[in-house]
């Protein structure tokens, strides 16, 4: 690995290598061990919650011997992926970010491990994650905070910090996070890599610790869109033992990128945003918007309607599914689990949130009727507002993010030029409203605040056009080139 440098090297960059011999999968391994050493751990970025050093070595050195016959077992032979730790992986500790499941260590991996090692991935580790993945700071308390690389006083977003922070260290080729309501597309775009959440329904979910089954995706995280477009293809498809799985044919990604933007059209809801943001973020907006004007796109203002509706649809939702979905999962290892039982296991944050539904379904403050009214009459309202606002543009344009990441400890409260705002409803405020409607969203680096934190732009489209919102987000990111590694 003498000479080469992990930091400006891409997932498909680092697959062809492999596929001519000029790096062994054990090097690369052996290179993202080095690095996480050097720069992870508990004093470090923290990204990580768990690394499978043995048994990613040991892969790789399988991997090695069929790339010296000229047999490659798929698209990502002997690449190093990381797993957020809310995704099952066999043999491999899956903790949720909780200490109720500090040693649990599931028998079979997920459905989307199963594929990526189906198509040549290698398990480098598990993670940090905000705890059962409800909380976008990844401020955990049990295993420590995950720090931004660009910024070790910053959060990374969550609830996928991790993989957003390994990601852009280069302390694994790519990641996988999960999506409820912005947990790829929030710390992707405070780590300034590529976070792109799929059509509800485009990659299965079995094995995964569900946060919300109405809410919940999984996809990639990658510091290019070819990367992502490379990794949904292997991800993608239908699931057997999802109910929610879809089996709609998966395109070839990655062969579908260089479409351009010439005539493409985008939906920008300014009055929207304009409520909420932070002027660095509005600075990199409007350059963006600026961008892709220049490359032939078309720019038209737009309202999308019943958007006010989100919080209320997301929390009357979100709530009534996680307390069933976590107590089903603590289930697996503990027959005789109650969020009751392990309360006062939970970190602050997440303790309060269950203590205030004592624990049970049967006194969930969300009642049955509700639930079922949010979810049959405010989400159709806001899809309602969605394809409407789609009707006549090809794409939806967010900053991903209403400001750059806010520093650590700032749980409750941040400030936007002075004025104290929530936390998480601010963070969210851009990506929950896609999550309610089950839309496909990329965030793509788009620029830098005034001391140097990454800004995202994001791109919504119709669902089932992950091939258009990758080839738009893969046009950005080759005429802006903005993104620039971290200096750790």
């Amino acid at each position: 690995m003498i000479g080469i440098d992990l930091e400006s090297l891409s997932l498909d960059q680092l697959s062809k290598m492999i596929r001519k011999g000029e790096i062994s999968s054990k090097e690369l391994v052996q290179a993202y061990l080095e690095r996480i050493r050097k720069f992870d751990g508990p004093n470090g970025i923290n990204a990580y919650i768990t690394v499978a050093e043995g048994s990613a070595l040991k892969e790789a050195e399988d991997f090695d011997a069929l790339a010296k016959r000229k047999r490659f077992k798929g698209p990502l032979h002997g690449l190093p992926i990381a797993i957020k730790d809310t995704i099952d992986t066999k043999g491999i500790k899956t903790t949720g970010g909780s200490k109720i499941l500090s040693s649990w260590i599931p028998s079979t991996d997920a459905h989307v491990v199963k594929k990526l090692k189906k198509a040549g991935a290698i398990i480098l580790g598990k993670t940090n994650t905000h705890e059962f993945a409800f909380g976008i700071t990844t401020n955990n308390p049990h295993y420590g905070p995950t720090r931004n690389p660009y910024d070790f006083s910053r959060i990374p977003g969550g609830s996928s910090g991790g993989s957003g922070a390994a990601t852009a260290a280069s302390l694994c080729s790519g990641a996988i996070g999960s999506d409820t309501g912005g947990s790829i597309r929030i710390p992707a775009a405070l780590c300034g890599v590529v976070g792109l959440k799929p059509t509800l329904g485009r990659v299965g979910r079995t094995g995964l610790m569900y946060l919300s089954f109405s809410r919940d995706v999984i996809g990639p995280m990658t510091r290019t869109v070819m990367d992502s477009a490379m990794m949904l293809e292997v991800i993608a498809g239908k699931d057997t033992m999802d109910p929610g799985s879809f089996s709609i044919p998966v395109p070839h990604y990655t062969a579908l990128l260089r479409k351009g933007l010439r005539g493409k059209s985008f939906g920008v809801p300014k009055k929207y945003i304009s409520e909420v943001i932070h002027p660095d973020t509005l600075k990199v907006m409007d350059e963006s918007i600026r961008e892709i004007k220049k490359m032939g796109g078309v720019i038209k203002e737009i309202e999308i309607k019943y958007l006010d509706l989100a919080n209320t649809a997301d929390f009357n939702v979100v709530v009534a599914e996680a307390i069933y979905l976590l107590e089903k999962y603590l289930k697996t290892f503990d027959p005789q689990a109650t969020i009751d039982k392990y309360l006062d296991q939970m970190g602050p944050d997440v303790k309060e949130l269950f203590g205030r539904q004592k624990g049970t379904p049967e006194s969930n403050p969300v009642p049955g009727y509700l639930y079922l009214k949010t979810l049959r009459e405010d989400c159709s309202k806001m899809i309602s507002g969605f394809k409407e606002a789609l009707s006549d543009v090809d794409g939806l344009l967010f900053p991903t993010t209403p400001l750059p990441a806010c520093r650590i400890g700032e749980d409750v409260e941040t400030e936007i030029e002075g004025k104290k705002v929530s936390t998480f409803l601010t963070y969210i405020r851009n990506c929950v409203p896609i999550n309610i409607v089950g839309y496909p969203a990329i965030s793509v680096p788009a620029g830098y605040s005034q001391t140097g934190l990454p800004i995202g732009l994001e791109i919504v489209t119709r669902p089932w056009e992950e091939d258009k919102l990758l080839s738009m987000a893969y046009a950005f990111e080759q005429a802006t080139k903005v993104r620039k590694p971290p200096k750790l």
